[in-house]
């Protein structure tokens, strides 16, 4: 069996990288950790909270949107990012039985690699699938595993439910990640969990 998982949101807990990222950028913002994620979980997107709260022109949103980018995968940020709390052990588990992947929508190779060496996964993990921006998750599964029904995908996104119902595998949502419960059941996803190590197969 292929299990396929996404990585931000999902087996590491990204939060404090893209929160602390915000501050930076933002340094007026007066936005606790809470207030920043129930905003993000609730779909509510950086240039709406910008042009709302902070009254930012669409230049403005622009800038922040591009040096956002440029900064957001740089090792001192990625340095914040830490396994949920059973991951690495779930991982071995599941790879004594089945194939694992994982597959993710950053932009930077290299450091993603060097992060995942870090948490000691390259020998529990079959393949890491990262799009570099450049396609979709969808298109880069389709080329490089072989899927069968009984697959699973497992995400914290809308989309990365979309992906694995469009492969014609199995979905589990994930609660750790940047959607609240009511954002992901609008998916239908064929299971919910609050995090990746409740999975059942």
């Amino acid at each position: 069996m292929n299990l396929i998982f996404d990585l931000d949101g999902t087996l590491i807990d990204s939060r404090p990288r893209l929160y602390q990222l915000f501050q930076y950028l933002i340094p007026n913002s007066d936005l606790s950790f809470e207030e920043y994620w129930e905003l993000k979980r609730n779909k509510i997107n950086h240039r709406k909270i910008l042009t709302t709260k902070f009254n930012y022109s669409d230049e403005q949103v622009g800038d922040f949107e591009a040096k956002w980018m440029s900064e957001i995968e740089l090792k001192n940020w990625l340095d914040l990012d830490t396994p949920f709390e059973g991951v690495s052990n779930l991982l071995a588990q599941l790879s004594k039985k089945h194939s694992v992947y994982i597959v993710t929508a950053r932009q930077n190779t290299k450091n993603t690699l060097e992060q995942l060496d870090g948490f000691n996964w390259k020998k529990h993990i079959t393949a890491t699938l990262i799009t570099e921006q450049k396609q979709e998750k969808l298109d880069l599964i389709r080329k490089h595993i072989q899927v069968n029904p009984e697959d699973w995908i497992i995400g914290d996104t809308g989309k990365d439910i979309d992906t694995g119902k469009k492969l014609g595998i199995k979905t589990t949502a994930v609660l750790s990640g940047f959607m609240n419960k009511e954002c992901l059941q609008q998916y239908q996803p064929d299971t919910l969990i609050e995090d990746v190590t409740k999975i059942k197969l």
